[in-house]
């Protein structure tokens, strides 16, 4: 079965709600709309296309149609808040060549601000719709190269056909199981695996006749989110959705703006991935939603990458999720992990059938993943998987009893003071200080020590408060990991990198320490 049979629609009722741009539609006259797509896989004959996906109605037609038709993609990150527009249409152009596409699918927003690419031809999603002339459809032929979002490395693309993504697909709707009356909403960026196979491509599936029949999908935006984080609840009532995603900070952004809190009784699989998930926050979600009807068990702590389409490892639906202190899990008597033995950590559940997983070593070590859904190569040709089909992801964890219980990046450890300090938990413990921006702090190595680096809120911006909270920050990680950081450097908002899927470009940030091009506050310690 090819990925466009797998998402067809229906026979049923299944609508497509896009908020923002108050407007919706009936799936199957998207569907319909879709079919000029087949004329750009006839004037392209074949070769990939890039794409900038976007949360918009005209985007999501000319990616469904992009798959009717068989067309390959090449998805494009977009570009992260602030980018220079000249550097982003290099980083394009790069990814162009690399993948053989030689044209670039935008929302006229984007495409407006783009300086001329010589090698790239830039068109609208509206305008590819309007095409008209032969068309082409070759379903078989659709691939869908996913570049990573490049939180700590340039982006690389991993190249999945049509059969790896349905494959994982298949794993999700298994585990999900979905049933009549299901409906998603999402604010996940289309741009993000998470976002575009997780909710959109699997709800796509999931309302058609061999699972849901009928159901809904509310895409909101983004930046929608951000500016109104409560927005994402008030949607999630208004349509009586069941299922939706976020990373662990949305969860947290979504409780600390509320007001009156929304009926989220429907909801039945709350998906948590994408960035560490922290206890803390999933306990602090249900305390504050429990008058609302929610259940806890919706909460779904899950574990995945783009070279596996998307889901390797997650907690079923109504099964309540599990944490355990470091010392239950993980055999570290010396303590070389920097990591406290009473720290929480939350098991993302077991593999998702048809999924393998393991850990390099005894104990605590890399995570490999074997599955169906592994891609086979990267745009650049290297293989994603070792020779016996194994991928090993770089991230650190532990399995007890089935559960892959994750506990880092293998390149985000930092040998100080004689042992290793895991970057993420120096991360987590900072963001308990109050004054910190949600979600944005970073620890870098800082020449066999520590810096630590946060955006603060605008009430800690003068000098003798952003030093008490400097010095705050130094005690809290000096507390809790016995490691006390060399510099703690405060900064305004959004002065941090970030990718389009808001994580923070670490790298992109040592680069800027180091060439002094980050602006601090007064009040840091230095």
């Amino acid at each position: 079965m090819t990925l466009a049979d797998f998402i067809a629609p229906g026979t049923h009722d299944a609508r497509l709600h896009f908020p923002e741009e108050a407007t919706a539609t009936d799936y199957g006259t998207l569907w319909n709309e879709a079919e000029a797509m087949g004329s750009l896989r006839a004037s392209v004959d074949g070769s990939p296309v890039a794409i900038a996906l976007t949360n918009t109605r005209a985007c999501l037609t000319a990616l469904v149609g992009a798959i009717a038709a068989g067309q390959p993609l090449v998805s494009v990150p977009l570009p992260p808040r602030g980018a220079d527009t000249n550097w982003y249409s290099q980083f394009v152009e790069r990814i162009c060549r690399l993948s053989g596409a030689s044209r670039l699918l935008v929302d006229t927003s984007l495409g407006s601000t783009l300086p001329p690419m010589d090698s790239v031809m830039v068109q609208s999603f509206e305008d590819v719709l309007t095409e008209r002339g032969r068309r082409v459809f070759d379903p078989g032929s659709f691939s869908f190269t996913q570049f990573t979002s490049g939180s700590t490395a340039d982006p690389k693309g991993a190249v999945l056909s049509g059969a790896k993504i349905v494959a994982n697909l298949r794993a999700l709707l298994e585990w999900l199981q979905p049933r009549p009356g299901d409906g998603t909403c999402t604010w996940l960026p289309l741009s993000h695996d998470m976002g575009l196979i997780g909710m959109v491509l699997c709800t796509l599936a999931g309302i058609g006749d061999a699972w849901a029949g009928g159901g809904h999908l509310v895409l909101l935006s983004p930046r929608g989110f951000v500016r109104n984080p409560a927005s994402w609840l008030a949607a999630c009532e208004e349509f009586g959705s069941t299922v939706t995603a976020a990373p662990n900070f949305g969860y947290d952004m979504a409780v600390l703006r509320t007001g009156r809190m929304h009926d989220l009784r429907r909801l039945r699989a709350c998906i948590v991935g994408a960035e560490p998930i922290r206890a803390g926050t999933l306990e602090r979600f249900a305390r504050v939603t429990q008058d609302s009807g929610f259940d806890a068990t919706a909460l779904c702590p899950a574990y995945g990458m783009a070279e596996a389409a998307l889901a390797v490892t997650s907690t079923p639906p109504g099964v309540h999720w599990s944490a355990a202190e470091f010392q239950q899990i993980a055999d570290d008597p010396l303590g070389k992990t920097g990591i406290p033995a009473s720290h929480q950590v939350v098991s993302c559940g077991p593999p998702l059938p048809g999924y393998e997983v393991r850990i390099d070593g005894v104990g605590i070590g890399e995570i490999l993943v074997k599955g169906p859904s592994v891609a086979a190569s990267y745009a650049d040709g290297r293989p994603v998987a070792d020779a016996n089909g194994w991928f090993h992801t770089r991230d650190l964890g532990v399995i007890r009893d089935g559960q892959l219980y994750v506990l880092g990046r293998t390149d985000d450890v930092f040998f100080v003071a004689g042992r290793n300090v895991y970057a993420l938990d120096v991360e987590a413990y900072a963001a308990e200080v109050q004054g910190v921006r949600n979600g944005r702090v970073v620890a870098v190595p800082d020449q066999g020590a520590l810096t630590l680096v946060a955006e603060c809120e605008a009430t800690y911006r003068d000098q003798p408060n952003a030093r008490r909270l400097a010095i705050a920050l130094r005690e809290r990680i000096v507390a809790r990991l016995g490691v006390a950081p060399r510099r703690v450097l405060l900064a305004q908002r959004g002065a941090l990198p970030l990718t389009a899927s808001g994580k923070i470009r670490r790298k992109s940030l040592m680069a800027a320490l180091e060439s002094s091009q980050l602006k601090v506050l007064a009040g840091s310690l230095e």
